[in-house]
């Protein structure tokens, strides 16, 4: 009799196992990744193109300055011009960098946000159910 008690408990704990609800977790959270890794891999691309953007730039005005000059007086300017030109650029790299590094914090905390609620709600309905099925077997052995 004990071990009749015992497989039919084992059955009814088996049976507040929910499958689906387990692959729908899964699924949502499969989701989010591939959703995060986008938005990740989205922010790298960008941040490769400002830095070969600004690292081209910087080249130029390498090439600007190294050019002969007629005057020995006129190096001066154009030194002095090349580094108002790369403090101009490393200004505008570092607000390119600040900009994409905000859009991807506020991307990522929408997704996270949105996941977590998803995911909540899926496992408050699972709960919910397990918990409506305890109460059916609960009432059958009553």
């Amino acid at each position: 009799m004990a071990k009749q008690n015992t497989q039919s408990a084992a059955n009814d704990i088996q049976n507040l196992f929910n499958a689906q609800g387990v692959q729908d977790a899964f699924k949502t959270w499969a989701t989010m990744n591939e959703r995060m890794a986008t938005i990740f891999v989205d922010a790298g691309t960008r941040a490769t193109d400002i830095a070969s953007d600004t690292t081209k730039e910087a080249l130029w005005n390498m090439r600007e300055l190294t050019q002969t000059r007629d005057d020995v007086s006129e190096y001066g300017n154009a030194y002095t011009d090349f580094m108002k030109k790369q403090t101009e650029l490393l200004q505008r790299a570092v607000q390119s960098y600040s900009a994409e590094t905000q859009k991807v914090g506020s991307e990522a905390a929408e997704l996270t946000s949105k996941a977590g609620e998803e995911i909540s709600s899926k496992v408050t309905t699972a709960a919910e159910g397990a918990a409506q099925k305890v109460q059916s077997a609960a009432k059958k052995a009553a």
